[in-house]
């Protein structure tokens, strides 16, 4: 299944509430107030069209008990598909089903109903599989390895301040220069620059975990005259003995 991460459906929704002032359509309770869970209900329905995709003056915000009066039946509860995930970075968000604070925000979308934002366990519910909660650990394990390597103790530090270590086979060093941080790969200089050794650190995992570092020494390893900073580097990592 294809998996939108971006926020594209929590901006959507709240975009829809937030012409609704926070209220129902139907019987104006607001969620503020009235500790109701406001949904995204959708006027018409386009097969193929993903729920965000629609003009906000094709939806409305319902109460749970208003869109259930609206379709005109109970909610059903098979048949729904997963469409998107977001992280909000925070407990951020509620489940439209259960109510509950959610940090992972799972888009979800029945053909008869619409689309409703619900968290991990609501998501397996109505999808009536695994894939949220198996998305979730999976997740998660990518995180913690991004943590393990961003503190790992197979991080040295020259004379020069610069950070280095090997991964995969990948030789990564992170230079700070002007108070901004870069990345060099088998003594290939990167053109992005960084705020902090953190991000730094964060960008060399995530580029060399999905393959975009291995993609781009290849297309680099054509003939090339090294520059002076790269011979440099050379030197300075002939000398430390760190091969």
């Amino acid at each position: 299944m294809k998996q939108y991460r971006h926020a594209n459906w929590v901006q959507f929704r709240h975009a829809v509430i937030e012409l609704h002032r926070g209220c129902c359509a139907r019987c104006l309770r607001s969620a503020a107030f009235d500790d109701v869970v406001l949904q995204v209900h959708h006027k018409r329905y386009i097969r193929g069209r993903l729920p965000w995709e629609y003009e906000t003056t094709d939806c409305e915000a319902l109460c749970k008990g208003c869109h259930a009066a609206e379709h005109g039946h109970v909610m059903p509860r098979h048949g729904w598909n997963w469409v998107g995930v977001d992280d909000l970075g925070d407990l951020a968000g509620n489940c439209e089903l259960c109510g509950t604070e959610i940090r992972y925000v799972y888009a979800i979308e029945h053909a008869a109903w619409g689309a409703m934002a619900v968290g991990t366990d609501c998501c397996d519910k109505l999808t009536q599989t695994s894939e949220a909660s198996e998305h979730h650990e999976k997740y998660i394990k990518v995180i913690n390895a991004r943590k393990r390597f961003v503190a790992s103790k197979r991080w040295e530090v020259r004379a020069d301040g610069t950070h280095y270590f090997k991964q995969k086979g990948i030789h990564v060093e992170i230079h700070q220069d002007n108070g901004e941080f870069g990345i060099s790969m088998n003594l290939i200089a990167g053109k992005q620059r960084f705020d902090s050794l953190l991000d730094a650190k964060i960008k060399a995992f995530d580029s060399i975990r999905s393959g975009d570092a291995q993609d781009f020494l290849k297309r680099r390893k054509r003939s090339r005259v090294p520059s002076p900073i790269e011979l440099d580097r050379v030197r300075a990592w002939l000398a430390s003995g760190k091969l």
